[in-house]
C-alpha cells in the first residue's frame, strides 16, 4: 500500500475521533433550543384535546414580594436600552399607540366583538398575523390546484313501460364508474379527461332481443376543454377574482379557495399585515425607550428628594445645636422640621413614581413586578446636539413609515379591484370542445374477438374493441350568459371608483399629517436639547449657593437673612436636579420621537423584522447576549482602575471590554447609604437669663455662661450625641408674652390663644425716602401709643391705587422696545 494512501486513512481517522470529541465552541443550535425557539411553547393538549376544559392559568410565587414606597430596598438588576428591546421583541407588549405621549403600557382589559375576542397587545400574537396572511396567499393560490373527481354507483332499475319494444330498457342491473382529472387554468378554462365504465344486465325478458349485447360493458375516455372568452378571460384576471369561473361541462369542477380574495390581493394584504407588524413593533420600541429614560428620570428624582431630605436632616442637627446654645430661636427648627417633613413625603412621593415607571417598563418587556429586583437603568442618555436636515428627514418619512406604506397599499388595492369589476361587467361567453373514444363488450378481460366480422355481433373484451377506436365522437360549441343592463356590474364598478378616490385622499391626507408631525418632533428635539444648558446652570448655581452658604456657616455662623434662603434653596435644588435629568429624559425621548416619525426607529435600534423562525446559526438569544455583557462589564467596572487610568474629560476608563454607559453609573445606581427616617427630639426649654433674651440650654447647666461654640472654623466640626425620638407637638418650646396665658406656652392646645393688641400703623414712605407725616382718621388720638391706627368695627379707607394707565415716576410710554432676553449672564469674578 502505498505512503500517500496510509496518510488519507490516518487523516480521515483523525479527523472521525475529533468530530467524535465535540468543537470546543457551539456554531449551530441545540436541538432543545431550537424546538424552543421554533415553537409557541403551546400546552400539549391544547390541540389534541379541544373536549377538555381550559383551566385557569397560576400565577407562580417568585422569590420577591410586592414592592411599595415603605418597602422600598430590593437589589438592583442593572438594564440596558438593548436589553430592553430584546425582552419586549421576545416576549414583550406593545403598550399605548400614542406617539405624542409614549411609555405606557396598555391598560385595556380582553373585549368580545360578536365572534372574536380582542385586546390583547402581545407582540407574540401580532407576529402570528403574517404567518396567518401566507396562509390566506395559499387559499388563494388552491383554486388553480388540480381536481380528482372519481365516483362509483350501482342502480337497479324496475318501471313499468306501455310499450313492449321497450321493456328491456325498463328492466336492468345497471353500475357507473366514473374518474375525472380536471386542471383549472391560470386563463380561466378548464382542461379535463374522463374516464368512465357503464355496464347495463337486462332481465331475461328480453333474451329475444338477438341484436342485443347482454350483459355490455361500455369503456370511454373524454377529453374536455372549457375556456372563457370574455368575462374573467385571461391570466391578471383570474389573479384578481376571488373564485375560478370552473367549468359547465365538468360536473363537480367547482373553485376552491371560496372566501378568498384573489392572488394579487391577497398578496397585497400579506404586506399590509407586515406593514401592520412594523407599525406595531416602531410603537413598542418608541414606548419601551420612553419608558427607559422615564424611569432614569424618576431614579434621578428620587435621589434629588433624598438629597434633600439628608440636607434637611443636616440642617436640623446644625440648628438644633444652635437653638441648645442660644444663637436661634426655636420656631427656627420648627422651620427646618417643616422642611424635612415635606422632603420625607416629597421622597414616598418619587418613591412611586420610580414604582410606577418600573410598572411600566415592566409591562413592556414582560417581565412581573414581584420578581424580587429593581431595574436600574446604567446607560449613559445622549447629550450630543442634533440638528437633522428636515427635508432629507421628510422624505424618509414618506419612504420609510409603515402607516404611509400601509396606505399606498391600499390604494393599489383599490386600483386592482376596480380593474377586477370592469371585467366582471362583461357577458359570460364561453368556448368548449370534447372528444369522445368508446368501446363495447360484454365482458372487461378475456381473448378479443373481431367484433362485426364473419357475423360476429356479440363482443368479448370490452377494453380491447376500446383500443380498435372503433367509436368516437366530438363537440365544438359557445354559451353565452349576459344580463341585460348591467346594473349590479355598473353598481359595482362605480363603488371601486369612488373606494379608489376616497383611498387616494387619506393616502395624501396622511402624507400631510405625517409630515406636520414630523415637524413638530423636529421642533421637540432641538427644543428638549436647549432646555438642558439652562436647567443645568440653575443646577449648578444652586449647588454654588449651597456650597457658599455652608461655607459661610462655618466662619461666620449663622445670619438670619440666609435661614429662609437656605431653606427655599433646598427645595429649589431638589427641584433643578429633578428638571435638568427630565430635560435629558424628554431630549433622548424626544430623538426616540423623531426617529419614529421619519419611521427609521427599528434601524436607530438596531432592529431588522424577518419572516421565518431563527436562523441556525443563532446559538442563544439575543436578550441572553446582552445580559453576559452587562453582568461581564459590572464586575470589569468594580475592579481597580489601572495606574493613571483616566479618559479625556476626567472621567476614569476600565479594562478592555467595558461600554461607555457602565463605566461609570448614574448617582442612584451606586451604593448609598439610608435616608434619615426621623428627627431627634427637640431641646427642653429653659427661661432666659436676661431680660428680652431667650436662651434655651441643657438641663442643669448655668444660663450665665455663653455655651461654646461648636462649629470652629478651619478644623472638623465635633457634634454632640443627638438625643433619640421624634419631635412631637408637646415639645414645641414655649414663648413667653403679655396677655393672660403670660408666662406658659403662646399657643396652647387645649386652650385659646391670646394675641396682644398690634402696634400703631405706619404709613409708607413718601417720594423722597423719608417717612410721610400719617394723616390720623377721624375719633383717632394723634399719639400712635395710645390707641391702634385700625380701630375694630371700623371700615379702614385705603388711598386710592396709582392708575395704570399712566406711565410710574413720570416716563413716557413711547419709546425703544424692550431689550431681548439675555442667553447668559455675565460670569462671576475671579476666585468668587
Amino acid at each position: 500500500m502505498s505512503r500517500s494512501r496510509w496518510f488519507k486513512r490516518a487523516l480521515a481517522g483523525a479527523l472521525t475521533v475529533s468530530a467524535a470529541g465535540g468543537c470546543k465552541q457551539q456554531l449551530f443550535m441545540e436541538p432543545a433550543d431550537y424546538k424552543d425557539a421554533a415553537s409557541l411553547k403551546l400546552p400539549a393538549s391544547l390541540e389534541a384535546n379541544p373536549h377538555g376544559a381550559i383551566a385557569p392559568g397560576q400565577v407562580d410565587k417568585l422569590s420577591g414580594s410586592t414592592t411599595t414606597v415603605i418597602d422600598f430596598v430590593r437589589p438592583p438588576r442593572h438594564m440596558t436600552l438593548r436589553e430592553c428591546a430584546a425582552l419586549a421583541l421576545e416576549q414583550g407588549n406593545v403598550g399605548s399607540q400614542a406617539p405624542s405621549n409614549p411609555g405606557f403600557k396598555n391598560e385595556q382589559a380582553e373585549s368580545f366583538a360578536g365572534r372574536n375576542v380582542s385586546g390583547t397587545d402581545s407582540i407574540r400574537a401580532f407576529a402570528i398575523d403574517p404567518a396567518i396572511a401566507t396562509a390566506e396567499i395559499e387559499r388563494s393560490v388552491s383554486k388553480f390546484d388540480a381536481r380528482w373527481i372519481t365516483s362509483m354507483q350501482w342502480q337497479k332499475i324496475d318501471q313499468p313501460v306501455a310499450a313492449q319494444f321497450l321493456s328491456f330498457q325498463q328492466s336492468r342491473d345497471a353500475a357507473t364508474f366514473s374518474s375525472t382529472l380536471a386542471k383549472p387554468l391560470p386563463t380561466g378554462g378548464v382542461a379535463g379527461i374522463t374516464f368512465s365504465t357503464d355496464y347495463s344486465k337486462f332481465s331475461q325478458s328480453s333474451a329475444n332481443q338477438t341484436s342485443l349485447v347482454n350483459p355490455n360493458y361500455t369503456p370511454r375516455v373524454q377529453l374536455t376543454v372549457e375556456q372563457p372568452l370574455l368575462r374573467l378571460f385571461g391570466v391578471e384576471m383570474n389573479q384578481l377574482s376571488p373564485s375560478h369561473p370552473g367549468s359547465l361541462l365538468l360536473q363537480g369542477v367547482q373553485s376552491t379557495g371560496v372566501g378568498t380574495e384573489g392572488i394579487l390581493l391577497t398578496r397585497l394584504r400579506l404586506d399590509q399585515t407586515r406593514a401592520n407588524f412594523d407599525i406595531l413593533v416602531n410603537y413598542m420600541l418608541l414606548n419601551v425607550e420612553a419608558a427607559y429614560w422615564n424611569l432614569y428620570a424618576a431614579y434621578y428624582n428620587l435621589y434629588a428628594q433624598e438629597e434633600g431630605l439628608r440636607q434637611a436632616f443636616e440642617g436640623y442637627r446644625y440648628t438644633y445645636l444652635r437653638v441648645e446654645a442660644g444663637a436661634l430661636r426655636p420656631q427656627n427648627l420648627d422651620q427646618i422640621q417643616a422642611q424635612f417633613e415635606r422632603f420625607r413625603r416629597q421622597v414616598y412621593q418619587a418613591r412611586g413614581q420610580v414604582l410606577e415607571s418600573e410598572r411600566q417598563l415592566r409591562g413592556h418587556i414582560g417581565l412581573r413586578s414581584d420578581d424580587g429586583v429593581r431595574l436600574v437603568p446604567i446607560d449613559e442618555p445622549n447629550l450630543a446636539p442634533y440638528k437633522p436636515d428636515f427635508q432629507e428627514s421628510a422624505n424618509d418619512a414618506i419612504a420609510y413609515r409603515p402607516d404611509l406604506l400601509l396606505a399606498r397599499q391600499d390604494v393599489k388595492f383599490r386600483q386592482l379591484d376596480l380593474l377586477l369589476q370592469k371585467n366582471l361587467r362583461r357577458p359570460d361567453l364561453r368556448s368548449f370542445a370534447q372528444y369522445d373514444m368508446a368501446g363495447l363488450g360484454t365482458r372487461l378481460d378475456g381473448r378479443a374477438e373481431d367484433f362485426g366480422a364473419n357475423g360476429n355481433t356479440s363482443p368479448g373484451n370490452a377494453f380491447g374493441n376500446f383500443i380498435d377506436n372503433r367509436f368516437n365522437s366530438w363537440t365544438l360549441g359557445l354559451r353565452l350568459d349576459m344580463p341585460l343592463g348591467f346594473r349590479d356590474a355598473n353598481a359595482l364598478v362605480r363603488q371601486a371608483q369612488l373606494n379608489m378616490s376616497k383611498s387616494y385622499i387619506q393616502l395624501r391626507d396622511l402624507e400631510l399629517k405625517s409630515i406636520e408631525f414630523l415637524i413638530l418632533q423636529y421642533r421637540r428635539v432641538i427644543q428638549t436639547h436647549t432646555e438642558i444648558a439652562p436647567a443645568r446652570a440653575e443646577r449648578e448655581s444652586l449647588q454654588r449657593y449651597v456650597a457658599r452658604i455652608k461655607a459661610a456657616l462655618l466662619i461666620e455662623g449663622p445670619r438670619a437673612e440666609d435661614f429662609l434662603s437656605n431653606l427655599t434653596v433646598q427645595q429649589q435644588l431638589a427641584a433643578a436636579i429633578a428638571a435638568e435629568t427630565r430635560a435629558v429624559a424628554d431630549y433622548n425621548i424626544a430623538l426616540a420621537q423623531f426617529e419614529w416619525a421619519k419611521g427609521t426607529i427599528q434601524p436607530y435600534n438596531n432592529v431588522s423584522v424577518g419572516d421565518g423562525q431563527l436562523p441556525p446559526w443563532v446559538s442563544k438569544r439575543a436578550k441572553d447576549h446582552i445580559r453576559e455583557r452587562t453582568e461581564a462589564a459590572i464586575k470589569l467596572r468594580e475592579q481597580p482602575l489601572p495606574a493613571g487610568g483616566v479618559a479625556a474629560g476626567g472621567h476614569p476608563i476600565s479594562q478592555a471590554g467595558g461600554t461607555a454607559s457602565l463605566i461609570q453609573l448614574p448617582p442612584f445606581a451606586e451604593k448609598r447609604d439610608a435616608v434619615p427616617e426621623e428627627l431627634p427630639a427637640m431641646p427642653e426649654p429653659k427661661a432666659p437669663s436676661t431680660p428680652g433674651a431667650l436662651r434655651l440650654g441643657p438641663t442643669g447647666t448655668s444660663t450665665t455662661n455663653p455655651a461654646p461654640e461648636y462649629f470652629q472654623p478651619g478644623g472638623r466640626v465635633q457634634l454632640p450625641p443627638l438625643p433619640s425620638g421624634r419631635p412631637i407637638s408637646s415639645n414645641t418650646p414655649p414663648v413667653t408674652g403679655t396677655g393672660s396665658n403670660s408666662g406658659g406656652d403662646y399657643f396652647r392646645a387645649t386652650g385659646r390663644a391670646t394675641i396682644p393688641e398690634p402696634t400703631p400703623y405706619r404709613p409708607a414712605v413718601n417720594g423722597t425716602g423719608a417717612p410721610a407725616t400719617p394723616t390720623i382718621p377721624p375719633g383717632a388720638s394723634a399719639n400712635p401709643g395710645s390707641e391702634d391706627y385700625f380701630k375694630p368695627g371700623e371700615r379702614v379707607t385705603l388711598p386710592p391705587l396709582p392708575d395704570a394707565s399712566k406711565p410710574i415716576g413720570g416716563a413716557s410710554q413711547s419709546g425703544p422696545p424692550l431689550p431681548a432676553i439675555p442667553p447668559t449672564l455675565p460670569a462671576l469674578p475671579g476666585g468668587q
